[in-house]
């Protein structure tokens, strides 16, 4: 079972189509904050935790030789002292070089944050969505260059010169393929034809689509396929190799079904602006579909 519409599309013009301009970059790194306690004149939580672990030391040493836990007691104390002496002495050395590592903090974070505004500039001007759609221009007019040109193209002038599959209505269904190309025509600035015939020598097919977009811009091609219910076993699998082999040289191919361009024309115009849209082909064209539906999607 297959769901209508069907969009197939060379994994390189799917890249290309999400592709950006090379973002610049931000070289400087984020500062690191320094520590947010202040110096004080006196550790009093480490002069109290020295303290205490004299005193259990000179509890234990007292066990066992009382003279040596005295001796433990006055050094300990002293250095004690002598540790609260320093600390005290030291105080405006150690605010004044707490106060330039904020101050080399701030400065730095100054700069970074002037650095940023200046690379989120240059990331929007670069990522602009007119740049954006100049380097995917550029990327898709390298691509489509290297493809051959199509031959037998004509402009949609007469229901009757379209090539349908035997054994259907062929006036009423080339009656509708054409009123649907005349209709989406007066959206886009690429061209549709009809009568672009392919020839798939790797399973000896020619193979015709309904339509046949072509922007001449970036050269690039998109199928417009009709599919009818009435194939064959045989002809959707030959079916599906030359879409197979159309993908990899190149092509872009959207298929509906006969049901919905006969109900819902609008709808399919629409599938096919939100295509040209998605890849960045004439993304203009969606905003005249804004107030159609969206087509719903045929399982069979």
């Amino acid at each position: 079972m297959r769901q209508f519409p069907v969009i197939l599309i060379p994994p390189e013009v799917q890249r290309i189509a999400q592709s950006k301009p090379v973002a610049p970059e931000l070289n400087i790194p984020l500062p690191s904050p320094p520590p947010n306690q202040l110096p004080a004149p006196i550790q009093i939580q480490e002069a109290i935790a020295l303290s205490f672990g004299l005193i259990a030391i000179v509890a234990i040493v007292t066990l066992v030789a009382k003279e040596l836990g005295i001796i433990l007691l006055i050094l300990g104390t002293v250095v004690i002292v002598l540790r609260i002496r320093y600390q005290f002495l030291t105080y405006k050395r150690r605010y004044q070089s707490h106060q330039n590592v904020l101050q080399n903090y701030f400065t730095k974070l100054e700069a970074y944050s002037r650095e940023e505004v200046s690379y989120q500039q240059k990331l929007a001007i670069a990522h602009a969505p007119e740049r954006v759609l100049e380097f995917r221009h550029h990327q898709f007019q390298k691509f489509f260059a290297k493809l051959p040109p199509l031959e037998n193209l004509r402009v949609l002038t007469n229901p009757a010169g379209l090539e349908l599959p035997t054994g259907q209505d062929q006036q009423a269904i080339a009656e509708t393929i054409y009123n649907f190309g005349v209709t989406l025509q007066k959206h886009l600035s690429g061209t549709l034809y009809q009568g672009c015939q392919q020839y798939i020598p790797s399973i000896d097919y020619h193979w015709a689509p309904a339509l046949t977009y072509v922007n001449p811009e970036l050269n690039a091609r998109i199928a417009i396929e009709i599919a009818n219910s009435s194939e064959s076993a045989a002809s959707l699998t030959q079916n599906d190799l030359a879409d197979r082999s159309l993908v990899g040289s190149g092509w872009i191919i959207i298929k509906f079904a006969q049901e919905q361009i006969r109900q819902s024309p609008a709808s399919c115009g629409k599938e096919f602006a939100k295509l040209l849209d998605r890849l960045s082909f004439e993304p203009s064209v969606l905003e005249d579909f804004r107030d159609i539906p969206d087509l719903v999607p045929l399982k069979r």
